[in-house]
């Protein structure tokens, strides 16, 4: 006797668990959530609406502050320190 498939297959769905957001408090008491600390550089382009080209050049020329795990390794953008920058730039509820 062959064994027999079914014929629909019960795809196993995988579920996702909602993204926690990290919180980081500012020594001025201002609370800021972001996803995760470092992104890449196409995340963050989209997510700042900037140029990926540009976000790179920025990236190189250490005018936006980034992270990299080992000497050779790849560059990622620091969202926090990117973040605390943007706070101290323009503070609108001082405005």
């Amino acid at each position: 006797m062959a064994a027999t498939k079914p014929e629909i297959k019960d795809e196993k769905t995988k579920e996702r668990k909602p993204i926690q957001l990290m919180k980081i408090h500012f020594p001025d008491g201002i609370v800021v959530e972001v996803p995760s600390p470092y992104c890449t550089p196409e995340e963050w382009a989209e997510r700042s609406s900037m140029d990926v080209e540009t976000v790179m050049t920025a990236l190189y020329n250490r005018r936006m502050a980034r992270h990299q795990f080992s000497p050779k390794g790849d560059l990622f953008v620091n969202v926090i320190e990117e973040t605390r920058r943007l706070l101290e730039d323009q503070k609108p509820w001082n405005r």
